[in-house]
């Protein structure tokens, strides 16, 4: 009776050993062979449209000329002919300084000038007589050459008074300010009654904008979407002041001088505006939007579906995609036994060997998919130098029933993006169905893995529909 019942317990053991193992065989198979992954692709597709691509940047807005009116002397505002918002033309007066002290120095230098021209006068009669005395032979050379010396001096020393009284008076007309140009007044700096000091630098009084129907923009660009940025280009921007309302201007300068603040390099872009109502003031912060390239009727899909990539054990091996790429996908295809081992250390080093038996135009592509855009105000997912190879994934088989959805890999060259579209330039039709996520299929064995997305040499999957960055 012990030997029947130890029998029967040794073939429930042996029967469960050969279930289990027929069911690792069959998983283990359906994972190499790319079937059996409950996965729902999430598709858009591929249709015509325009494309505009552009560089973001944040600048203020100035007027096209501006003048700082100051001051060159120093003394107390006597009167103010101009204020906030006053229109003024080139050579009207607009402050006054007490000019009181000025027209004492002007007379002192008129005293000093004629007191001075009197010693020359005397200096000359002084000479001749002198002269005269010298060519009778009366008088010895060297009286004859001290009144030579000393009517050289009181020449001299006249010019010297000459030169104090014109300083005098050009001091005195100083305490007249004019405006120097034609214009609006948008600051005054100073009140009646305000003393000025003029001894290290001249005093702003008023700044006078000469024209507020053209202004300008002085736009920082990052150094990575300067060498997209040219002369003539057209600029949309945007306002606080004015929700909702687009304002158009047009790149006229790419400055070659570098700004630097906290190791951000940015370039000054002046961008010039039309402003016939005056609705732009000096100062109001822009937001520019700089269109650096514009296509009408490309084919175009959605950037999620540059960064999407589908679990290997749900993607077909037949594509289009160079042989380096179906390699590494056919070689991580084998699981974690093919590559040596299980564990997360096994399998970081099965990526690391296939990352590195990429081609560059791979690596690049693994970059942008995984990697997202780089700062610096596009967030484009290709450069705007030419085209890029990228590879994207369709459904294999559209009729397939949803769960049992398999992706292809196709290899297509991409242009211009406007963030949320790209160009495509080769590899796909108009009406074609690319695949820009998945949605998990609750209760099936990859449900986990499709949730969690696809993991790359590169770090955390981003974006892509129903992927989640861990």
């Amino acid at each position: 009776m012990a030997n029947a019942k130890s029998s029967g317990w040794l073939l429930r053991v042996v029967f469960l050993i050969v279930l289990g193992g027929a069911g690792w065989g069959v998983w283990t198979w359906r994972k190499s062979s790319g079937t059996g992954e409950s996965v729902t692709f999430r598709t858009n597709s591929v249709v015509r449209g325009d494309i505009i691509q552009l560089v973001k940047a944040n600048g203020a807005i100035v007027p096209v000329k501006n003048v700082t009116v100051g001051s060159q002397v120093s003394g107390i505002i006597k009167d103010l002919k101009a204020d906030f918002n006053s229109r003024v033309t080139e050579g009207d007066l607009i402050a006054q300084i007490d000019p009181s002290t000025f027209e004492q120095n002007v007379g002192q230098a008129e005293a000093e000038v004629a007191n001075s021209r009197a010693g020359l006068e005397l200096a000359q009669v002084n000479f001749k007589r002198a002269n005269d005395l010298r060519e009778a032979k009366l008088i010895p050379i060297s009286e004859y050459d001290k009144a030579l010396a000393d009517m050289h001096q009181a020449e001299a020393g006249f010019k010297i008074k000459e030169a104090s009284l014109k300083k005098a008076n050009v001091d005195l007309d100083r305490t007249k300010i004019y405006a120097p140009i034609s214009g609006l007044v948008i600051i005054r700096a100073v009140e009646v009654g305000q003393t000025v000091a003029a001894s290290m630098n001249a005093p702003t009084l008023f700044q006078i904008a000469q024209d507020l129907t053209k202004m300008r923009i002085e736009a920082a660009v990052s150094e990575a979407d300067v060498g997209g940025v040219e002369e003539g280009q057209n600029v949309t921007f945007l306002v606080d002041a004015f929700q909702g309302r687009t304002f158009r201007g047009k790149v006229q300068q790419v400055r070659f001088a570098p700004t630097t603040n906290q190791n951000v390099v940015t370039y000054t872009t002046i961008v010039e505006v039309n402003n016939p109502d005056l609705k732009l003031r000096p100062g109001m912060t822009a937001d520019a939007s700089i269109i650096t390239s514009e296509k009408t009727g490309v084919l175009k899909i959605p950037n999620a579906a540059l960064r999407y990539r589908p679990p290997e054990t749900a993607q077909l091996k037949d594509t289009n995609a160079p042989a380096a790429t179906q390699t590494n996908q056919m070689a991580s295809s084998k699981g974690p036994t093919a590559a040596g081992g299980g564990g997360g250390a096994s399998n970081r080093e099965e990526m690391r060997k296939r990352f590195e038996s990429m081609t560059p135009e791979e690596r690049e592509s693994m970059r942008a998919r995984f990697g997202g855009g780089r700062p610096g105000g596009r967030g484009q997912e290709a450069p705007a130098n030419g085209p890029v190879t990228r590879t994207i994934y369709i459904l294999a088989d559209p009729s397939a029933p949803a769960g049992r959805q398999l992706a292809k890999a196709v290899t297509i060259k991409t242009g211009i993006t406007d963030g949320s579209s790209t160009e495509v330039l080769e590899g796909l039709q108009e009406g074609d169905t690319v695949i820009i996520g998945a949605v998990p299929v609750a209760g099936s064995a990859a449900s986990a893995t499709t949730a969690r997305g696809t993991t790359s040499p590169m770090g955390s999957p981003f974006g892509g529909g129903g992927m989640r960055p861990r």
